[in-house]
C-alpha cells in the first residue's frame, strides 16, 4: 500500500492549497441518470463533492484521510476496501482516484465500487509534465510541497481494469487537460 500512503501524505500537504485551486468540477454525473444515492470515492476538497451533492439527493464522501474530507456525511476509506454493504449505492463515483494507483489496486477498487454501487464512474488523467520515474509512472511536483505519483491509464488498461459491465467510455476536457472517463454498470448482482 505504498501507493496510498504516498498520494495520503501529498494530499496533506497541500490539502488547502488544493481545494482552493480545484474551482471547476469534472461533470461526470452529467454522463447519466445514476439515481440518488451516490458514493464520491476520494472526494477531496473543491468543486467536486458540491457538483455531486447538487446532482444527487444523498451522498457520501470518503477520503484517505478525515482531513481530506469536505465534510457533511463523509468518512476515512481506502477505495479498494470499502465500508459499506453490497448495493448500498445508486452510483459511486472515483473522480480522478484511479491514476494514483497501480493497476492491480486500480482493478480492486473498481471491483469495490462495483460491489457497493449499481454503476461506478471513473475517470483518469494523463500527465503531461513531470518526471518519468518508471514506465507508466510520473512524479508530479506541487511547488515544493510534495510529489504526486501518477499511473499512466490507456483505454485498453481501464477497460482491463473494469472486468466487464462498460457501458460507456471517453473523454472529457476540463480546461487544457483531458480525462478518460468510463461508466460501469454492475451486472452481476441484484438489487431489491
Amino acid at each position: 500500500m505504498y501507493w496510498a500512503k504516498r498520494a495520503r501524505e501529498a494530499y496533506l500537504a497541500i490539502g488547502e492549497e488544493y481545494g482552493i485551486t480545484r474551482t471547476r468540477p469534472l461533470p461526470v454525473a452529467d454522463l447519466g441518470n445514476f439515481g440518488e444515492r451516490a458514493l464520491d470515492v476520494g472526494s477531496g476538497r473543491g468543486a467536486q463533492p458540491l457538483y455531486l451533492q447538487q446532482q444527487h439527493s444523498y451522498v457520501v464522501h470518503c477520503d484517505l484521510d478525515k482531513r481530506l474530507l469536505p465534510g457533511g456525511d463523509s468518512l476515512e476509506c481506502e477505495a479498494t476496501l470499502l465500508p459499506f454493504r453490497d448495493g448500498a449505492f445508486d452510483v459511486v463515483y472515483l473522480v480522478a482516484v484511479l491514476h494514483h494507483m497501480p493497476r492491480e489496486a486500480a482493478a480492486s477498487a473498481l471491483r469495490e465500487a462495483k460491489r457497493v454501487g449499481k454503476t461506478t464512474v471513473a475517470t483518469v488523467w494523463r500527465p503531461d509534465r513531470g518526471r518519468q520515474a518508471a514506465p507508466g509512472l510520473w512524479e508530479v511536483p506541487w511547488g515544493r510541497k510534495a510529489v504526486r505519483l501518477y499511473y499512466t491509464y490507456g483505454v485498453g488498461d481501464l477497460l482491463t481494469a473494469a472486468g466487464g459491465g462498460v457501458v460507456s467510455l471517453g473523454f472529457m476536457k476540463r480546461r487544457r487537460h483531458y480525462n478518460l472517463y468510463i461508466v460501469i454498470k454492475n451486472t452481476q448482482q441484484k438489487y431489491k
